[in-house]
């Protein structure tokens, strides 16, 4: 779907449904694509995604990591590495600052095709964006609370425990979240931040089920829900408190179908790094690209979750890192 800002386009902005479809190389193109990060299954989702289809369209791919979201610098170099790289037709990049390559990737806009994908980048210097808006995977998991608990209903006590209080991310999903739950019986009633790291989220998940033990759900990222769904069955509250996840992972995917974790949203990861690489090739080829693009925001239970392949948004059981794929036929 197109989207801009926060929120998805409007109705009458996609009449005509956005072209996708990659046209046949008249050459053999050379990706060149840069993460944050490979360190947790959501970015190798994106990994796949892109390697499966530049082996598919038949281009090159070459993949180079920050190794962390505190990791500018590095994430300078290795795109200084590219743009130095004559053989490299596009640059696909992750970026783990808004504005922290601006200066590297403005005098590129005539010169090099450069995309923003899943991250947050300055528009300004990307001839277009491959991801979602993150304010919807909070308004989502919102909204669908708020239709559970409409107002007049009895109280629903939930703990919003988003991720670390000082990432970009964070502060979309939470903005997102609250207006979905507005005007609702639901009710946030503890409130943690704290890095997404298992040990971390896990205390956070403890220190709030001491502090309110009635809670009717423990809502937020995705190692919190894994977290407490060990922490619930510890204290005998498995019943009475569900778990939500802001976004998917292959174990909240398994809680999900276990019936330990009621719901999350999910962005499709492996989607958006196929959807970035025919992007990029639809532009090399001189068609045109839409300038913010991305999948369809969903939310899924164990109900639903059937309706999506799992390969749209988890990357296959055992995948490692692609780092180099070379042009070939497809």
């Amino acid at each position: 779907q197109r989207w801009e800002g926060d929120h998805r386009a409007a109705d009458a902005a996609a009449v005509a449904a956005p072209e996708i479809a990659p046209p046949s190389p008249t050459r053999g193109w050379r990706l060149c694509a840069i993460y944050p990060h490979l360190k947790d299954s959501y970015w190798l989702a994106v990994n796949f995604g892109m390697t499966e289809e530049a082996r598919a369209l038949g281009l090159g791919l070459g993949v180079r990591e920050a190794g962390g979201y505190a990791q500018l610098a590095r994430q300078r170099a290795r795109v200084a590495e590219c743009l130095a790289d004559a053989a490299v037709d596009a640059l696909l990049i992750g970026t783990v600052s808004r504005a922290g390559l601006n200066e590297l990737l403005a005098p590129q806009l005539e010169r090099r095709l450069v995309l923003g994908v899943v991250n947050d980048i300055d528009p300004q210097v990307v001839r277009a964006r491959i991801a979602v808006p993150w304010y919807q995977l909070g308004w989502t998991i919102g909204r669908w609370l708020a239709e559970r608990h409409p107002a007049g209903a009895p109280a629903a006590r939930i703990a919003w425990i988003p991720g670390p209080a000082d990432a970009d991310w964070v502060g979309f999903i939470d903005r997102g979240f609250r207006a979905g739950i507005a005007g609702s019986a639901v009710r946030i009633v503890a409130e943690r931040h704290g890095d997404t790291g298992r040990a971390i989220q896990r205390r956070l998940v403890e220190a709030v089920l001491d502090e309110q033990p009635q809670l009717d759900y423990l809502v937020g990222n995705a190692p919190m829900a894994e977290a407490a769904i060990a922490e619930l069955r510890r204290r005998g509250c498995e019943g009475s408190t569900a778990i939500v996840s802001s976004y998917l992972t292959p174990a909240v995917h398994g809680g999900i179908l276990r019936g330990r974790i009621l719901a999350a949203v999910t962005d499709f990861p492996v989607l958006q790094g196929r959807l970035a690489v025919r992007q990029a090739l639809r532009a090399l080829e001189g068609q045109p690209i839409e300038p913010y693009l991305g999948p369809s925001v969903e939310l899924v239970d164990k109900r639903s979750l059937a309706r999506f392949p799992a390969q749209w948004m988890l990357p296959p059981a055992g995948f490692v890192p692609v780092y180099e794929i070379a042009p070939g036929r497809r």
